[in-house]
């Protein structure tokens, strides 16, 4: 009896170490496939931080790349609306010589600003020359005559491209100041005008020029807000500039 008490003492004692064993194995595998586990998920939290962050540059290269796109775009209808002018121009000083049967002809914007204005079509071809004069880079002479369409016709496209020409003329003249307030006069006269969309991303870009980060956003998003901008250039530019500010 003695034998089978103390063989069955020994069971008891190896099956109770087993078991102890057993658990404790069990624990080291749950704690290493924890651990593992917790690699991994850090493995893949990393990954996603360097994709989410790929996406952001990416999305910024494309908006760069779209606002690249507008600006020489905006480049090639600035040339065409020079060589248009040019063509006016030309087209004026020959009816002008036609008109003199022979004579010498004078300068064209000099001309037409000595002239009579007392209707329509002497305003526009006196707007012809002024345009000639400020391709040129006759940027005195130009305000001149666009300052006098402007205070001879006061409303209407003619008068607003004018006013428009006359800021253009003051900016390129190296008078910023002057030309801000004529482009603050147009938006306040002409708040419908074909020229406002232009003139408040002008703006923006001067601000930026200014480096004055705050009032380039204030007039990027008046330009947003400005219905009938909608359809744009000039919005789909603010509208990819914006949000890298």
């Amino acid at each position: 009896m003695k034998i089978l008490f103390s063989f069955a003492c020994l069971l008891c004692v190896a099956f109770c170490s087993c078991s102890s064993i057993t658990v404790l194995r069990t624990k080291e595998i749950k704690n290493a496939t924890d651990s593992s586990a917790a690699s991994v998920n850090r493995r893949i939290d990393s990954l996603a931080r360097v994709l989410d962050s790929l996406e952001s540059e990416q999305s910024k290269t494309l908006s760069r790349l779209k606002a690249d796109f507008a600006e020489l775009n905006s480049r090639i209808n600035d040339q065409g609306d020079k060589s248009e002018a040019r063509m006016e121009e030309i087209t004026f000083r020959l009816d002008k010589l036609l008109a003199q049967k022979g004579g010498v002809a004078k300068s064209a914007a000099k001309q037409v600003q000595n002239e009579p204005k007392e209707n329509n079509s002497e305003m526009e071809a006196l707007y012809n020359a002024s345009r000639a004069d400020y391709l040129r880079g006759e940027y005195a002479v130009a305000y001149n005559g666009f300052k006098q369409i402007y205070e001879s016709v006061k409303t209407g496209e003619l008068a607003e491209n004018s006013l428009y020409w006359m800021a253009m003329c003051m900016l390129d003249a190296g008078k910023k100041e002057n030309a801000e307030t004529l482009f603050k006069t147009l938006l306040d006269k002409f708040p419908q005008g074909v020229k406002v969309c232009p003139v408040e991303f002008k703006l923006a870009s001067m601000a930026e020029e200014a480096k004055d980060k705050s009032k380039q956003k204030a007039w990027l998003q008046k330009l947003l807000n400005t219905a009938h901008c909608v359809s744009s250039n000039e919005f789909h530019r603010a509208a990819d500039i914006l949000p890298g500010l």
